[in-house]
């Protein structure tokens, strides 16, 4: 019996250096064999142990006790499996949900900027290009009109399209339009669209006209009286349902490859392709601001002639004589003369 000893937890009779009961498999705390005998001595396996088979209360007591405690072991561990998996779920569904949201954010503030950007793009891009609305039909009987004017007219621009179906062409200091749909010609009457816009037809008429680099206007050049000594700037839009003219600028007109010069003796300004202003002073402007100018120039004119009357008179000029009185000579006293004292006899 000095090899065996009581199980703490179940109260039955077990190897002395045991550390788990194998009847309630609990801990014995028991004092290993190892640390009793030294490294050196030969362990020897312990003989088996009897199981007293005469305590049947007791090894019943101990079975139904061995099975609560494994029973409660279970419970223990498949409840911490549970919270440990809801834990996990958790993060993960918190984790995945503000992914989710981010993501959401970040795909529409992508769609919104490139809507704005397409946009934007399409405004600038706004023009009567041939890649999107050509009807061929159409283009055929523009090209087929711009055969027969070839040798008498300067094309402008063309727009084979299903909403302008037209071509702009210049003959003889005349501006017109074909309608490719209806197969009419007419002259585009500027002074009609805008009265400020003076064309001389008699002379030179429409000297030049040339499409914006945004194919939203056509930029007419235009003379103003018999000697083109002033042109007319003007700009035309290329709307179809309502046509304006626009007078820029009036004065001498000079195309460039950045656009255009108007200069007068005064003034001059600088307009680009589209016809915008880049700098100087407009025709409009100056009428505004030459009143102001003229004022500040006539004080200077009236100082030049105040000076010119202060100055003196030129050494080169004649100058009137003048009587000069001449002052007497100083009368110098005369010496008196000598007198002889006669001695008086008596």
């Amino acid at each position: 019996m000095r090899n065996k000893r009581k199980c703490p937890s179940c109260g039955r009779q077990i190897y002395q250096y045991a550390q788990i009961c194998p009847y309630c498999k609990g801990e014995t705390h028991f004092s290993s064999f190892d640390e009793e005998m030294p490294q050196e001595e030969i362990y020897e396996e312990p003989a088996e142990v009897a199981v007293d088979e005469t305590n049947d209360e007791g090894g019943m007591d101990d079975e139904d006790n061995q099975g609560k405690l494994g029973k409660y072991m279970r419970h223990l561990k498949e409840d911490t499996e549970k919270v440990k998996q809801e834990y996990e779920e958790k993060i993960g569904s918190r984790y995945s949900a503000s992914t989710i949201v981010i993501g959401s954010v970040i795909t529409l503030l992508s769609i919104i900027v490139l809507g704005i950007f397409i946009s934007v793009k399409m405004m600038e891009t706004e023009t009567f290009r041939l890649s999107t609305s050509v009807d061929n039909e159409l283009k055929a009987v523009i090209d087929s009109m711009e055969t027969e004017l070839y040798q008498s007219s300067t094309i402008v621009a063309k727009f084979p399209d299903r909403e302008r179906h037209s071509m702009v062409y210049l003959r003889d200091g005349h501006l017109h339009v074909y309608d490719a749909a209806n197969l009419s010609d007419k002259e585009i009457d500027l002074q009609a669209l805008n009265s400020k816009a003076v064309v001389d037809y008699e002379g030179s008429g429409v000297l030049n006209a040339y499409l914006s680099t945004n194919e939203k206007y056509i930029i007419i050049i235009a003379s103003r009286n018999s000697g083109n000594t002033e042109f007319g700037f003007y700009r035309l839009t290329t709307a179809p349902d309502n046509p304006s003219l626009e007078v820029i600028d009036r004065g001498r007109v000079v195309v460039d490859k950045d656009g255009y010069k108007v200069s007068t003796d005064v003034r001059s300004a600088s307009y680009d392709a589209n016809g915008d202003r880049v700098s100087g002073l407009s025709s409009a402007d100056w009428e505004k601001v030459a009143p102001k100018v003229e004022k500040q120039k006539k004080p200077e004119k009236e100082e030049k002639v105040e000076k010119k009357e202060s100055e003196p008179v030129k050494a080169t000029e004649q100058i009137e004589p003048r009587a000069i009185e001449v002052a007497p000579k100083p009368v110098t006293p005369t010496a008196p003369e000598k007198m002889v004292i006669k001695p008086v006899e008596n």
